[in-house]
């Protein structure tokens, strides 16, 4: 590739930005329905699964050759037709999950925000926007990555400080031996948010080689630590029975912030938070995907050519983008309905999709890494 491929620090920011769409949806609702006060602590447990995604990773990105991401090792790996099904429906899997995201950030914006406005505006104008950043190059992301890691981090510490005055600690105690499994159950939710990391795989042939296994670890353990703050902030503040029955209880905490009057401009940051991180791994998703299909029909990568250009596959991505709006179609439905497709059938096929799949993955091809250890290929 002639542009300069994304630092492992750059690539790392790309993903902690994208998971705090899923981490803001999902948390802390999910994991208070599940663990009660205790919520907080069932970031401990989901380190566990994360870990062990984070190996079976590794151990693929161990055989990637130069410029090779996940899908090119996999096409490599289990042959033409099978490498090719399963790349389909990794590809598809990207463009109905970013349509989701679509309508969800939508649907939450119109909820809490714009109740008198619709969702279908919202979403042409995102993937639209999404579209004009997939064209270009993947560094040109990281690099806008990286300056609203900072943006979004210090506006939920901005959030969560003022809203210590509404906080009381005692609604966290008492937790004992008792709350052990509904602990570990809590942290289901977070596994799931960390996991979406494991989609940005497909993208390891636009970064550079790492100089330390460990280069993600500082942003997963952020995730998980911003996590359990907001589940022990916002359950501070309502109690963990209330916590659990509101659709929104991180945003109807800032509403709850009497300080200063500062209100109204907390609410534009954290809007701001989420509207962000949804573009974001939209956009991340969006060229997800099309490494897995442009790998099917062996096209080359799109960073070499011209933002507008289309030939080698590029048009691919206007397709593509309108797939993910249409799949974003078919969650235009009624708040109940959304809100368990956000908190349970979505999570439950990202996980089958990124713990089952890549674990079923990592056996199949064992024999084919321990042939190439023996220096058989």
């Amino acid at each position: 590739m002639t542009d300069e491929r994304m630092t492992r620090k750059q690539f790392a920011a790309a993903i902690l930005v994208s998971l705090l769409s899923p981490l803001l949806r999902l948390l802390p609702q999910a994991s208070v329905s599940l663990a009660g006060r205790g919520a907080y602590l069932s970031a401990l447990p989901a380190i566990v699964p994360l870990l062990v995604l984070a190996l079976i990773l590794e151990s693929f990105r161990r055989h990637m050759r130069p410029g090779e991401g996940m899908g090119g090792l996999l096409l490599r790996w289990l042959g033409p037709v099978a490498g090719r099904l399963v790349l389909a429906a990794f590809a598809g899997w990207f463009l109905f999950y970013g349509g989701f995201i679509l309508r969800s950030g939508a649907e939450r914006l119109v909820s809490t925000i714009y109740p008198s406005s619709g969702q279908d505006l919202f979403v042409a104008v995102t993937i639209a926007l999404c579209l004009l950043v997939a064209m270009g190059t993947l560094t040109a992301a990281a690099r806008t990555a990286v300056l609203m890691r900072g943006g979004l981090i210090g506006a939920l510490v901005v959030v969560l400080v003022f809203s210590i005055p509404n906080m009381d600690p005692k609604e966290l105690v008492p937790v004992g031996w008792s709350d052990t499994v509904p602990i570990l159950l809590g942290a289901l939710p977070m596994a799931s948010v960390g996991a979406v990391a494991g989609c940005f795989s497909f993208l390891s042939g636009y970064v550079r080689p790492p100089d330390d296994r460990r280069w993600l670890l500082g942003s997963m353990t952020l995730l998980l630590v911003l996590g359990a703050v907001i589940c022990a902030s916002v359950v501070c503040v309502f109690g963990p029975k209330l916590t659990a029955t509101l659709t929104y209880p991180f945003f109807i905490m800032i509403r709850s912030i009497s300080l200063l009057n500062l209100v109204p401009r907390i609410e534009a940051v954290v809007i701001a938070a989420w509207v962000g991180a949804d573009f974001l791994l939209c956009t991340m998703l969006l060229r997800c995907a099309h490494e897995a299909i442009r790998t099917i029909f062996r096209l080359p990568p799109p960073d070499d050519r011209r933002r507008g250009a289309l030939r080698s596959g590029r048009f691919l991505l206007w397709g593509e983008a309108a797939v993910i709006f249409g799949c974003s179609l078919l969650f235009d439905m009624p708040p109940w309905q959304m809100r368990l497709w956000s908190n349970r059938y979505i999570p439950l096929c990202s996980d089958i999709v990124i713990f089952g799949g890549f674990s079923l993955l990592w056996l199949v091809t064992l024999p084919r890494r321990k042939k190439e250890r023996r220096g058989g290929l």
